[in-house]
């Protein structure tokens, strides 16, 4: 069975924080959150029959639920061109403060779910749930489908090889690496709690509809009951 979670799934900030500076498109954009991400893990998660489902609260731009606390691009001062005036000067006790209140209950949610499962006699593996914008930096990515991995490479070309099926164009460790170390939550949890793990990113122009949200959600479900 599978634990699937989403660390960029919301875009909110909290009031305190004043949207960071930002208009409110700009957190709405690909910068503030995995457009599509969370809407997606829903549908997967239904499609499986209800598998246990963990997404973070706030905006990757507070403090990206992603990344080691003690990784630079934890708090970005700009991103993708776009500069972030509420993290500009972020002191080391702000960044120890959103990290506590933001960073740490997310992971200790899902330390505890995949606790029960394995209480429950249950073998799960771990599914990070993402999406990608399709040009960054002026550059097209040209692939659907991401799978990211690092210890488990077997198993991330299984369940590409089975979303390939489907028709998607699958490449592996784009348009990011998880031997570069970008696959922080997933490598954490799956490592630390001894399962397997790996970290889907999708193209977010795939998942502006809710039809097509569906049709993405459908395949991954059907690619991880292949692979068991």
């Amino acid at each position: 069975m599978w634990i699937l979670t989403c660390e960029h799934a919301s875009c909110a900030v909290p009031r305190e924080y004043r949207s960071l500076g930002l208009p409110r498109s700009a957190l709405r954009d690909h910068i503030g959150w995995d457009l599509g991400a969370r809407a997606l893990q829903r549908v997967v998660a239904r499609e499986l029959g209800g598998a246990p489902t963990l997404a973070s609260r706030w905006s990757r731009l507070l403090v990206d639920c992603n990344r080691d606390p003690s990784d630079p691009s934890l708090v970005l001062a700009e991103s993708d061109g776009v500069r972030v005036p509420g993290n500009a000067r972020v002191t080391r006790a702000e960044r120890a403060r959103r990290v506590e209140l933001f960073h740490a209950p997310y992971h200790r949610a899902v330390e505890r779910a995949i606790e029960r499962e394995l209480r429950r006699g249950r073998s799960p593996r771990l599914l990070s749930i993402h999406s990608f914008t399709p040009v960054m930096g002026g550059v097209e990515r040209r692939l659907d489908v991401g799978v990211l991995f690092d210890r488990h490479r077997g198993l991330a070309h299984r369940l590409g090889a089975e979303i390939r099926r489907t028709g998607w164009r699958v490449k592996y460790n784009e348009p990011y690496s998880g031997l570069a170390g970008l696959i922080y939550s997933a490598r954490r949890h799956g490592h630390g709690g001894g399962i397997d793990y790996v970290e889907l990113e999708i193209n977010n122009a795939l998942l502006r509809e809710a039809r097509a949200i569906e049709r993405m959600g459908r395949d991954v479900a059907r690619a991880l009951r292949a692979i068991g």
